[in-house]
């Protein structure tokens, strides 16, 4: 162990060491004990495991469905119209699963869980379906997002506006918790 002159005595050198039951974190965070005692002022600081899983999961597949959906969105405004790609009872089969897997998948029980389910219903499903009209558009006419790689740019562009909207979410979800 390096040592810079300060830490000559023992007990400078071990001032550091925190009790056994309590858990210090570096930074700005208060220490709290694993009693639930000490310091704390109840905001938790966001880490990289927050940003994973089942979040950072919808936010990738709704960068590429966004970037899909441009192009859906180009299509039906164009040469074709919405329900060309597959019979319309398809995409309300879309709705309904997204809706049963998001109610499921809920952590609450409620009114607020079937909100939450509905809104995300008809936001991935609409964006599901124009993805699926966009696909069906780039796989006939594939020099849209080839032509000077304008199909990277349009997913780059969705990618980062899938994370903002990920990111406001879990910031108005952290407001509302420290507001309660």
């Amino acid at each position: 162990m390096a040592s810079n002159g300060d830490e000559s005595s023992p007990t400078a050198s071990n001032s550091s060491i925190s009790p056994p039951d309590e858990r210090s974190e570096s930074g700005d965070v208060a220490t709290t004990r694993t009693d639930g005692s000490g310091a704390s002022d109840g905001v938790v600081p966001s880490t990289v495991e927050d940003a994973s899983g089942y979040g950072l999961s919808l936010t990738l597949v709704g960068g590429v469905l966004l970037a899909l959906a441009y192009y859906g969105y180009i299509a039906v405004t164009g040469p074709q119209t919405l329900g060309q790609a597959i019979p319309g009872p398809f995409y309300l089969l879309v709705f309904a699963l997204l809706f049963v897997l998001e109610l499921f998948q809920s952590r609450e029980r409620g009114a607020i869980a079937v909100v939450r389910a509905t809104v995300l219903a008809l936001f991935y499903g609409g964006l599901t379906a124009f993805a699926i009209e966009g696909s069906v558009y780039l796989w006939r006419n594939p020099s849209a997002a080839l032509n000077g790689y304008v199909g990277v740019t349009v997913l780059a562009v969705s990618l980062v506006v899938a994370a903002l909207a990920y990111f406001l979410y879990l910031a108005a979800l952290e407001s509302n918790a420290a507001g309660k």
